[in-house]
C-alpha cells in the first residue's frame, strides 16, 4: 500500500468484496458534477457489490444525480462505519431505467419503503481507506 497522506491509504489491491459490509450496510454519499460544473452530493442506502470492480446503487429519491451522470460519468462515493473508519471510492457511472441492471435493482430493492426509479452502475477505478 502506498501512503497518500497520514490518514489515507490506497487500497487498489483490496477487492470490493472484502469491504462489502462497509459498503452495503452503511449509507453512502455520492458526489457528481452538473453540466455547469457545480458539485452535487446525494445519499444512497440501497447498494449492492456486484463484483470486485462494480457497484449497483438504487435511485429511489435522487433528483439531480441521474442527469449529472449522463453529462459527466465521474463519481466519488464515501461511507463510514460507527467508528468513523471509512472508504472513498472513485469510478465511472452509468444510469439505467430499464434493462438487466434495472430489473436486478428492482428485484433487490423494491419494497414497501422504496421503489427504484433507476439504477446507477459504477465501474470502480480507485478505492481509498479513510482513517
Amino acid at each position: 500500500m502506498k501512503n497518500v497522506d497520514n490518514k489515507t491509504r490506497l487500497l487498489n489491491e483490496i477487492k470490493l468484496e472484502t469491504i462489502k459490509n462497509l459498503i452495503e450496510c452503511h449509507p453512502m454519499h455520492i458526489a457528481t458534477i452538473t453540466k455547469e460544473s457545480h458539485p452535487n452530493l446525494a445519499v444512497v442506502s440501497d447498494i449492492k457489490v456486484l463484483d470486485n470492480k462494480t457497484l449497483l446503487l438504487s435511485n429511489n429519491e435522487m433528483i439531480h444525480t441521474p442527469d449529472n451522470i449522463q453529462n459527466n460519468p465521474n463519481v466519488v462515493l464515501t461511507s463510514f462505519n460507527e467508528k468513523w473508519a471509512g472508504v472513498r471510492i472513485t469510478g465511472k457511472a452509468k444510469y439505467y431505467t430499464k434493462g438487466k441492471y434495472f430489473e436486478l435493482c428492482d428485484e433487490l430493492f423494491n419494497n414497501d419503503t422504496a421503489t427504484p426509479k433507476g439504477v446507477i452502475i459504477i465501474k470502480v477505478t480507485k478505492v481509498e481507506s479513510i482513517a
